[in-house]
């Protein structure tokens, strides 16, 4: 996949995000190869409330698409809406789901603010049942708890989105 490593990537990327890493799962270096693991990509504000994720390895094209949307949209919602974000993505998630996954989600929904980890936590554990991509489960997360804070929702999309344990143990290398 290394949707990372391609330099259309990498360049918008560049003009348009401060990226950074954090390590919240384990894995095995043998060699020049990464074993294990899983990767998931969060657009977020300034103030660290997530915009959008991208969970789990995909290809460049699928990267930066995904990149664009949550830039562009970002953008429009600051020129149409600036004092409602929260209701902008949430509006935004919500069209995507229905429109690339087929799932409505009703108009009613709990406040932003009022949704924790737990409630999230809960809210992928029950609807495990339907047939989502990762994309999709992003979506609905998305749409329940827009610009949520990162250390919020990280969890969760290791946890019930990837499958994948948190850990802080050190990265393996085979053969030390």
């Amino acid at each position: 996949m290394n949707a990372l490593t391609h330099p259309e990537v990498g360049q918008y990327l560049n003009r348009h995000f401060v990226s950074a890493f954090q390590k919240v799962a384990t894995f095995q270096i043998n060699g020049a190869n990464k074993q294990g693991g899983n990767v998931a990509a969060y657009f977020c504000t300034p103030g660290g409330l997530v915009l959008h994720v991208v969970a789990g390895p995909v290809n460049a094209g699928v990267f930066l698409r995904e990149a664009c949307w949550a830039n562009e949209t970002y953008q429009l919602a600051q020129l149409e809406k600036p004092d409602q974000l929260q209701a902008f993505f949430r509006q935004a998630h919500r069209e995507r789901l229905q429109q690339e996954h087929g799932v409505a989600v009703p108009q009613q929904l709990p406040r932003p603010e009022a949704i924790g980890r737990k409630l999230l936590d809960q809210l992928l554990a029950q609807n495990a049942h339907l047939p989502l991509t990762n994309q999709g489960k992003v979506h609905l997360l998305l749409t329940v708890a827009p610009l949520a804070p990162l250390g919020q929702v990280y969890e969760v999309v290791f946890r019930r989105i990837l499958n994948e344990k948190i850990s802080t143990e050190p990265v393996k290398v085979a053969g030390r």
